[in-house]
């Protein structure tokens, strides 16, 4: 009886390879092949798992496809409604080096393998939203120098932390699967990523329910020097994240910077203002806004607008 499993199993797969071998992208036509039997019918009837240790059909597709084809991704030139609108708020950079999807706009540092800086609109809609989380990283075919991959990751002891949060983008099944770019991943702390910087992500999220509308400009401190991971490329672990928060309605704006570790402290406690998170950073954030506006919001900072 098992050798007749193990022959239909060496028949199974030999069919397989005969068959795509026939195709003109042999590689590419797996990847998606493969999506479309799994990834429907799973989210349909199943909760995926959300811990990076977790097993699952996301992490059994993940390892025999590599990573999913990038689907969504716009060029330059044809840019969605929203990141053209978020275009006033970019932070200084190298144009060549700008990524836009749909749901948000990044700057690529090569050197670091992640983002200088990923910008975002939040909407009150975001945070009632029931899209159920995808766990299906993805290379992001976007990025001209190729972004880094789901197994430089691997066994790193790192999370692949989000920059963009995935549950800020609950209302959209399609704009969250986006946050699962690889290229919005960045090397964090098991304890950081999935405690006080996940505290930080949903106090913002509280925030919006009040405030209707925000701008997020989010990322970590890079630097020369810092240690590495990656099988295939180099990512550079970053020491700090920060995260800027702009609501445009009131002109208000709030920033936090914090160690890529473990903490028990108050997220107010990590709070500054704009001005000396670029002087930490070397990223001019709010270059395009109006002179004064620009200096009210970078120059103060006010808890009691927030707290």
């Amino acid at each position: 009886m098992k050798s007749k499993i193990q022959m239909l199993f060496f028949l199974l797969i030999l069919g397989i390879v005969l068959y795509y071998a026939g195709k003109d992208n042999p590689f590419e036509t797996l990847q998606k092949d493969c999506k479309n039997l799994f990834d429907k019918s799973w989210s349909d009837q199943h909760s995926k798992p959300t811990s990076e240790a977790s097993l699952g059909i996301s992490s059994l597709v993940n390892w025999a496809t590599h990573s999913l084809q990038n689907k969504i991704s716009t060029t330059e030139k044809d840019k969605p409604l929203a990141t053209k609108e978020l275009n006033y708020f970019f932070p200084k950079s190298k144009n060549e080096a700008l990524v836009y999807h749909q749901a948000f706009v990044l700057n690529y540092a090569e050197e670091f393998e992640q983002a200088s800086w990923v910008i975002y609109k939040l909407v009150k809609a975001a945070v009632y939203g029931k899209a159920k989380r995808s766990n299906f990283f993805l290379t992001d075919n976007a990025v001209s120098t190729g972004s880094a991959t789901y197994y430089d990751y691997a066994r790193s002891g790192y999370d692949r932390g989000h920059l963009c949060p995935a549950a800020d983008f609950r209302h959209s099944k399609e704009l969250e699967d986006e946050t699962f770019y690889m290229s919005n991943m960045s090397p964090q702390n098991h304890d950081f990523n999935a405690g006080i910087w996940n505290d930080l992500e949903n106090k913002v999220r509280s925030w919006v329910k009040k405030r209707n509308e925000l701008i997020i400009v989010t990322g970590p401190v890079l630097k020369k020097g810092l240690k590495t991971i990656g099988k295939t490329t180099q990512i550079a672990v970053p020491e700090e994240y920060y995260k800027i928060i702009f609501d445009p309605e009131s002109e208000q704006a709030i920033a936090f910077l914090m160690p890529n570790a473990p903490s028990i402290e108050l997220i107010k406690s990590y709070a500054l203002s704009i001005d000396e998170l670029e002087l930490k950073t070397k990223i001019d954030f709010f270059e395009k806004l109006p002179d004064h506006l620009e200096q009210k919001i970078e120059s103060n900072l006010k808890l009691e607008d927030w707290y």
